[in-house]
């Protein structure tokens, strides 16, 4: 057994797992390495995982997830009230013999902010202010040199993510688990839906993250995947949640590009050289030649670079932004 290994197993040990719900929406998240860099798939059963039905979330048999826009792959799960919270540790992470390196540390990548489904308005936007998702059971080796000796082992501390409509705070990329001898993988993260002051709650609908996936032996990310998580939705609203991502695109891209066409001829020196517009990250967008970029994403409209600065700034609603510029 590796040094790393016991560390984890002894800090793990010392965790309170939050208890595992195998229901309809449990599912795991295939993780191996192909062509020198790692890759996730949704899971094949024969490999002995779950794999969530495509009709259970009212897709068409054989029709897998991804997003219509984007083609990212969704992966679904659902939110259960426990004594102590509103949580779940689904989706997991699985590899079998072979997928990974040996004692190769498989590590989360955080991104983008927490998208929210509105059963009342029945589209897909940010999550409301004050709610967020907290991601927790990842760890962060530390250095540590409180042992007396010339050499201390590493400390492992489990860390925390926070997903809310402003973005991704806490430690954004943790630990996940260690790939075993035989290059297998099974771990589950824990998903919290809460207020930012940590009380148990948050508005019924659908919620959305972003994650990546990177490991020791090969640091690129991993294609960006989104997890969709159910919280207290009827089965048949879950499922229209999904369909506005899966059978729809969730962004009306000819009216898009009308308010970018009104932009460049209304803000010459914001957007200046009319371009054309191209899809990345999730969001449908346009850059120019000044370095600015602008885009559309869970109706909102989004600037980076130029005078808009370095850090990703919400510039409104899309639809209102629509309604100022007439349309």
């Amino acid at each position: 057994m590796s040094l790393y290994r016991l560390i984890f197993a002894a800090v793990i040990s010392l965790l309170i797992p939050l208890p595992s719900f195998a229901g309809e929406l449990h599912q795991h998240i295939e993780v191996n390495t192909t062509n020198q860099r790692v890759q996730v798939n949704f899971c094949r059963p024969e490999r002995g995982c779950s794999l969530v039905k495509p009709e259970t979330i009212g897709l068409p048999p054989g029709q897998l997830p991804l997003d219509k826009l984007t083609g990212t792959a969704i992966y679904v799960s659902e939110f259960t009230a426990l004594p102590n919270g509103i949580a779940i540790d689904s989706p997991g992470f699985e590899g079998i013999a072979g997928d990974l390196n040996a004692g190769d540390r498989v590590h989360y990548v955080a991104s983008s902010r927490l998208s929210f489904w509105n059963p009342a308005e029945r589209q897909w936007s940010l999550a409301p202010e004050g709610t967020r998702i907290r991601l927790a059971g990842g760890l962060d080796l530390q250095p540590d040199q409180s042992c007396g000796q010339v050499f201390c082992l590493p400390k492992a501390v489990e860390g925390f993510t926070i997903f809310n409509r402003q973005g991704v705070s806490g430690i954004n990329s943790l630990i996940v688990g260690e790939a075993r001898p035989d290059g297998s993988l099974h771990t589950h993260l824990d998903w919290i839906l809460e207020t930012e002051q940590g009380a148990p709650n948050g508005p019924i609908g659908a919620y959305l993250v972003e994650l990546s996936i990177r490991t020791d032996a090969y640091p690129t990310p991993s294609a960006p995947f989104w997890i969709m998580f159910n919280h207290s939705l009827p089965i048949t609203e879950f499922q229209q949640a999904v369909a506005d991502r899966v059978l729809k695109t969730s962004i009306d891209t000819a009216l898009a590009d009308k308010l970018f066409d009104w932009a460049e001829s209304n803000y010459l020196s914001l957007f200046p050289n009319k371009t054309t517009s191209f899809i990345a990250v999730g969001y449908y967008a346009r850059c120019y030649q000044n370095g600015t970029c602008v885009g559309v994403r869970d109706n909102y409209v989004f600037a980076v670079g130029g005078e808009f600065g370095p850090n990703v700034v919400n510039l409104g609603e899309f639809s209102s932004l629509l309604k100022l510029a007439g349309f």
